[in-house]
């Protein structure tokens, strides 16, 4: 043991997420609570497409390491994030359902889910305190949510 550390007997280990990029197959560990640096945020959730970062919301990740914690899920799959202009658009015409004004566009949104939680209980977590825009997509397995006004709706 190294000096002028001294283990704290019985208290409980800070609660850890991971956040899973599904596309490039990162992790970025959370650790009770405490977020990463903006920067570290950034080049994780940048576009998978391209490359390019963009200034994610804060909050966002906020609330969704707050939804994770209380579920007590220890995995969070990002599904998609900040999506460059030229990869958004791409996406839009090949008919997968993705709006031309999209939030990812402005680093103001996140696809995702939470391990061991299920769609239908996230959504109702995520009404409940009626946090921006969120859609559920029970096919696809996963959650929008966005800094925008409160709405919902449901996809494929």
């Amino acid at each position: 043991m190294r000096r002028g550390i001294v283990p704290r007997v019985g208290r409980r280990a800070a609660p850890v997420i991971n956040l899973v990029n599904l596309h490039t197959g990162e992790r970025l560990p959370v650790v009770g609570g405490r977020l990463p640096p903006l920067r570290l945020t950034n080049r994780f959730l940048r576009c998978r497409w391209t490359g390019h970062r963009t200034a994610m919301a804060p909050k966002l990740l906020r609330w969704v390491v707050t939804a994770a914690l209380h579920f007590g899920a220890g995995e969070v799959h990002v599904v998609s994030a900040f999506r460059h202009a030229k990869f958004n658009e791409m996406l839009r015409k090949k008919g997968r359902g993705v709006a031309r004004q999209s939030n990812h566009r402005l680093g103001k949104a996140v696809d995702f889910r939470l391990v061991g939680v299920p769609v239908h209980r996230l959504v109702a977590y995520l009404k409940k305190h009626k946090l921006g825009g969120i859609g559920r997509y029970p096919l696809s397995n996963f959650v929008h949510l966005d800094t925008g006004r409160y709405r919902t709706w449901v996809g494929k």
